[in-house]
């Protein structure tokens, strides 16, 4: 059973830590949130930008941080992800979605180990006209040994291939009225956007967190 991520347009995250620097800029607005795995029911925004820059490279909007891993877990397999209203101003944008999936040492900016690290070319982005999702499906990820209290930290932008400065697109947020995207490029719908581990993961305080209150009172907790 895999474990899905929704993307939400508000809250605090249980941490903050410092987004992939191997992102060459962030867009002014670039937030980092939550990452639940059950939606939260904040509202879908679409959040344009200018990429930038005119030299190929990867431009982030936006960072999401889980809870904490309840115990320790390896962490194997395939991601998938899809994100809607995907679009680019004109077809000199070059713009494809990037992202970088890490697993960061409980709430330090810390790397466990990086899932996946994708800034590369996939599909283009439509014609803001003709928004559209983009996906990236079963891409294999990096084994790494999570430990309980770690968290994982999804960055996601685009990469622009000699792109033109000019504004681009991508629709975040996880209304619970509204429905999960098929994992399909090319659609038009406003659903709701997500990405998933083939491994399903466990979340919530871990146990060597809890102090035993008996223990506690003994002066030993």
């Amino acid at each position: 059973m895999a474990t899905r991520f929704y993307l939400p347009t508000a809250g605090t995250p249980g941490a903050s830590p410092t987004p992939d620097t191997a992102w060459e800029r962030a867009i002014a607005a670039a937030t980092t949130w939550p990452m639940p795995t059950a939606k939260s029911n904040s509202a879908l925004t679409t959040y344009t930008s200018l990429f930038g820059a005119t030299a190929t490279s990867q431009t982030r909007w936006h960072s999401w941080v889980s809870d904490t891993l309840n115990v320790n877990q390896t962490i194997s397999g395939t991601m998938s992800m899809v994100i809607g209203k995907c679009a680019e101003t004109s077809t000199s944008g070059d713009a494809h979605l990037a992202f970088s999936a890490r697993v960061m040492q409980g709430d330090t900016s810390t790397v466990r180990g990086t899932l996946l690290l994708y800034h590369a070319t996939s599909t283009e982005y439509p014609l803001t006209a003709s928004a559209a999702t983009r996906i990236h499906s079963a891409r294999a990820i990096t084994t790494v040994n999570a430990i309980a209290g770690d968290r994982i930290m999804m960055d996601i932008g685009i990469h622009g291939v000699t792109p033109v400065n000019e504004n681009m697109q991508m629709r975040f947020g996880d209304p619970t009225a509204s429905a999960d995207f098929a994992l399909t490029a090319a659609l038009t719908t406003d659903l709701d956007p997500w990405w998933e581990l083939s491994t399903t993961l466990t979340f919530g305080t871990p146990v060597s967190f809890v102090r035993n209150p008996t223990l506690t009172m003994m002066g030993v907790g």
